[in-house]
């Protein structure tokens, strides 16, 4: 029988401390090595039991738990090269039901939003104040392990560079909520914190939105689809008492609009979002599309903080971010996105600009924005953000 042999200088199971003995790979996801089959690693940013920690290992498809759970995914982005014709783009590792869609080079076209609830015939555009479009050649179809898109250039213009945002919902799978004064209809990935709500405007005051999250939602974005009219957000951050009394416009570079008649002076609670008397997110008849967002500890982060002017360091997010947009809501500033996908690298969403180049640095607990930039740091300015890991 063979004999195995412990050198005390590499494993002493008597050593009182830390120092001594083989270690194991730890870090975040953004520090996995390249994936090969049988690797094994304590991951940083994900819990297990009691352990702010887990040990993982990769079994040739799949980083998992040593207990053998896979470690979901709920957000990814993914980066791809246009070919002006058809292609599948894959790699996501689940069925996307929310694709936001921007080119990083070649001509400023459009963000493009397209969701499972409303099927792949109907786009909005972020930096557009339009309808919702028919284009049967953005994205095609949501797939198992990603998304198929068709020639429209906003999507795939030949030789153009892409990045892809993408969220899994509940694979296209909706339900009527009844909430709200009225009924609608909600597709919710509750894990994820995130869902899909399509309701009907009526221009009343107190008009309630059912949104299916069993939580407190911290950023809605909304739209309407029938005609032109802004994008409009709320943000727990954007003001410290009373949030609902502002709005922010997601295809414009305005600060905070001072109006009670957009979310009606009314906080939302973990059922139902409220809207007031105006048009632009209420309007009577019209359909509307609205992405609510509540946090997932160690996954995603609502939140605000005030620059310096001076290389700042947001933390307490409580995980190492992949994605964060922000906005300022004092001074008139582009919405910035940042992805560890195309790193020091920023689009804007209210612009079909390309890529611009900037340093942002992702931190284990949040995010570091420069100096001297009025987008992210303008000394006193206030800003919020939308984080994901």
């Amino acid at each position: 029988m063979a004999t195995t042999k412990v050198i005390p200088g590499v494993l002493d199971l008597n050593e009182a401390t830390s120092e001594s003995g083989l270690k194991m790979p730890s870090g975040t996801e953004l520090n996995r090595p390249t994936d090969a089959a049988g690797q094994i690693r304590n991951n940083t940013n994900e819990s297990s039991d009691n352990s702010a920690s887990c040990q993982e290992y990769y079994n040739g498809t799949d980083w998992k738990k040593i207990s053998n759970v896979v470690i979901p995914t709920y957000f990814k982005t993914v980066t791809y090269t246009g070919n002006g014709s058809t292609q599948s783009i894959t790699g996501l590792g689940f069925q996307p039901d929310f694709v936001w869609i921007k080119s990083t080079s070649g001509n400023t076209y459009s963000h493009v939003l397209t969701d499972s609830s409303r099927g792949t015939n109907s786009q909005i555009y972020s930096n557009d104040t339009s309808a919702a479009t028919s284009n049967v050649n953005d994205v095609t179809s949501f797939d198992s392990d990603g998304f198929s898109i068709g020639s429209n250039a906003n999507s795939n213009a030949n030789g153009a560079n892409y990045l892809a945002y993408c969220w899994q919902g509940n694979g296209g799978t909706t339900s009527s909520n009844t909430d709200g004064s009225s009924t609608s209809t909600v597709q919710v990935n509750t894990a994820a914190g995130f869902s899909i709500v399509q309701y009907v405007g009526n221009q009343t005051a107190g008009h309630t939105i059912g949104h299916g999250l069993s939580a407190v939602p911290e950023m809605i974005i909304l739209k309407c689809l029938d005609t032109v009219r802004p994008w409009y957000v709320y943000h727990v951050g954007v003001d410290a008492t009373n949030p609902a009394d502002y709005n922010l416009r997601l295809n414009a570079t305005d600060v905070r609009q001072n109006s009670t008649t957009e979310f009606n002076d009314t906080e939302p609670t973990s059922t139902v979002f409220t809207l007031g008397t105006a048009s632009g997110p209420n309007g009577t008849g019209d359909d509307y599309i609205a992405y609510c967002f509540t946090p997932i500890a160690g996954f995603s982060k609502m939140g605000s903080y005030t620059g310096t002017g001076s290389s700042n360091s947001i933390t307490g997010l409580g995980f190492q971010p992949s994605w964060v947009m922000i906005k300022c809501t004092t001074a008139a500033e582009d919405w910035a996105i940042f992805s560890s996908a195309l790193a020091n690298n920023y689009v804007v969403a209210n612009s079909g600009a390309t890529a611009q180049a900037f340093t942002f640095p992702f931190d284990s607990d949040g995010f570091t924005v420069p100096a001297a930039s009025g987008m992210t740091n303008g000394s006193g300015e206030t800003y919020i953000y939308l984080a994901f890991k």
